[in-house]
């Protein structure tokens, strides 16, 4: 239990102190980033003030600061380039700004803010690569002081993938030496051992005695956990050898503390305080050093408020630059004025146009309507000179014909004539009721009352009115309509819509023809078909009905001839009760005409694809 205990304070120890930073305030930056930095500098390469002047002057005071040492000031103008700049910004001169801040953080151990910076940049695909191989190594180390020992591993391994020929022999050795470190934690030991020896051959041709004090110390905490005594031994002897004629104190101390716990472990009390002995002189001389280093950082401190004094004056200059601002500021301000007053002149005469548009387009739709009810018009008129006109002749020639038989007390024939007459009469009387409706629904002045009624109900009431006039001709009508088959529209348009269906069945049905009304429910609809025998329609004039084309015309079985408004009306109510109409047919083979109408308040129409299907 003893040897463990002794073995976990001897990582312990070399874990705190074996990873190779430098621990000067001065930044050693490589020559690669030195030159980057003069070129991207206006100060060192005297090149023109630009409008960036201010974010180049902070740029040249920050990496000189830098240079010599003062990181305060250097992170100082770090932070108010960044606070003058966009913070998104992937400028190269930015991103050596928060390079160098990045790195004072680092030098001063701010090891957590250090480590964000850097992995900001690292995701950065444009930063140049010196910078790169100049951030991975301290990444890579602030995880071994975090003992975070995979992720150094894991970026110790990419440096020596990617960057590793970058970089100079003392930088590489302490990444191989810190890679080495890595490794032990992880109890990878022949890892390891390569790794240290091959630092301690790069050390040895740098002549370097610190760092191959580091790496024998490693080496031989290596083979003790290996439990390989003799080797351990031997490195630690060389690490003593060298140390004696080392400078650096902290060093020294070191390899005693390391003996002495060594000698401890093995049952050497006296030798073990002899060398505690040692370690403890070399601590006290550490510890007046430092003092000597407090002094000098008072020194550093008077030499900060003497750079007060300076920034004091700057500040007044400041005053002077601020006042000359206003003065620009208000001349800006003024500008802006004249801008905005002659934007509001613009934007009042687009607002003229815009408005004079408006009534220019409220004039052309007005003229729409004008020519639609100029159209309207004159098929009414056409309608009145055709359909009224041949009727109205008729009953001329028969109340003619009627006054001359009646004369001559024909009473037979002048009873037939009296029928025809009271027949031209009626027929008359619908196409004027039909004009009526089709006038209204045409200017607008048509009123609906949609509601809820009985297909089958509706149908019987219009059909028997139409059962005279069929039994007349021979025409069969049947009701095949069953009952409780609703549907939503006006009561009236209804009725006028299979009056006429209705009428133009009879009309253009032979004798001993029939007509067939049927209904069936489809998607919320209702579909009820007037479906005859009678002498059918081309698709050109079906065509025809659809656009109002009065020049397609057809005679009916009688010889009369119509111009279909009828079927424009029928077309018309249905779609003004939300419904719409198809047509099929052909010549000699009957027509069949579809009304589909909602079957509640909530149907949605569907338009068909066809006009006439």
């Amino acid at each position: 239990m003893i040897r463990n205990l002794c073995y976990l304070l001897l990582i312990v120890f070399l874990c705190c102190t074996t990873f190779n930073k430098v621990a000067a305030q001065k930044i050693n930056l490589p020559p690669a980033i030195r030159q980057l930095i003069s070129q991207q500098c206006n100060v060192c390469s005297q090149r023109p003030a630009r409008q960036d002047s201010m974010v180049a002057r902070y740029f040249h005071q920050c990496h000189a600061a830098v240079d010599s040492g003062n990181l305060d000031d250097g992170f100082k103008y770090a932070a108010t380039v960044a606070a003058i700049t966009d913070s998104n910004s992937i400028a190269p001169r930015i991103l050596t700004v928060r390079f160098l801040k990045a790195k004072i953080l680092y030098y001063k151990d701010f090891y957590k803010e250090a480590l964000s910076e850097y992995l900001k940049l690292a995701e950065i695909p444009s930063l140049d690569i010196n910078i790169q191989s100049n951030i991975y190594p301290n990444i890579g180390e602030i995880y071994l002081e975090q003992r975070q020992f995979n992720k150094s591993l894991e970026y110790f391994t990419l440096i020596q993938q990617r960057f590793f020929h970058l970089y100079e022999p003392v930088v590489a050795r302490k990444i191989l030496n810190n890679t080495g470190v890595s490794l032990l934690h992880l109890r990878r030991f022949a890892e390891a051992e390569e790794k240290f020896e091959k630092s301690i051959a790069i050390a040895a041709e740098l002549k370097d005695t610190t760092a191959l004090v580091n790496t024998f110390l490693n080496t031989a905490l290596l083979y003790d956990l290996n439990v390989r005594q003799k080797e351990a031994w031997r490195y630690l002897q060389r690490a003593l050898t060298l140390a004696k004629k080392a400078s650096d104190l902290k060093i020294r101390s070191k390899v005693y503390l390391n003996f002495a716990i060594v000698e401890e472990r093995e049952g050497h009390p006296q030798a073990a305080l002899e060398y505690r002995k040692e370690y403890e002189q070399l601590e006290a001389q550490i510890a007046n050093r430092d003092k000597i280093w407090e002094l000098a950082e008072q020194e550093k401190k008077i030499a900060v408020q003497q750079q007060e004094y300076k920034l004091q004056l700057l500040r007044q200059d400041n005053k002077l630059r601020t006042a000359e601002l206003k003065r620009r500021r208000w001349q800006r301000n003024s500008l802006f004025i004249l801008s905005l007053f002659l934007l509001s002149g613009a934007g009042l005469i687009y607002y003229a146009y815009r408005q004079t548009n408006k009534r220019n387009r409220i004039i052309a739709e007005q003229n729409d309507k004008l020519e639609l009810l100029n159209e309207t018009k004159d098929q009414l008129f056409s309608i009145v000179a055709h359909d009224l006109r041949s009727p109205v002749n008729h009953l001329k020639i028969n109340l003619s014909y009627l006054k001359d038989t009646l004369a001559r007390n024909k009473i037979r024939e002048a009873t037939a004539l009296s029928e025809n007459i009271e027949k031209i009469s009626d027929n008359t009387y619908a196409l004027l009721n039909n004009l009526l409706y089709w006038s209204l629904g045409q200017t607008g002045q048509l009123s609906l009352q949609a509601e809820q009624h009985d297909a089958q109900r509706i149908i019987s009431q219009v059909a028997y009115d139409f059962n005279a006039g069929a039994a007349l001709k021979r025409v069969s009508i049947i009701n095949e309509v069953p009952e409780g088959m609703p549907f939503y529209a006006d009561l009236n348009t209804v009725k006028i819509i299979f009056r006429n269906l209705i009428d133009n069945a009879i009309k253009y049905t032979h004798a001993n023809g029939t007509i067939t009304i049927t209904a069936r429910t489809i998607d919320n609809s209702c579909e009820i078909t007037v479906q005859d025998t009678g002498i059918g329609m081309d698709e050109k004039i079906i065509q025809a009905i659809y656009k109002r084309d009065t020049k397609r015309i057809q005679q009916d079985t009688a010889g009369s001839k119509s111009t279909g408004l009828g079927l424009w009306l029928v077309k018309a109510m249905t779609e003004k009760n939300g419904g719409t109409l198809r047509i099929t047919g052909s010549i000699g083979a009957g027509t069949t005409i579809v009304v589909c109408l909602p079957a509640n308040e909530h149907y949605e129409g569907i338009k068909s694809a066809h006009p006439g299907r």
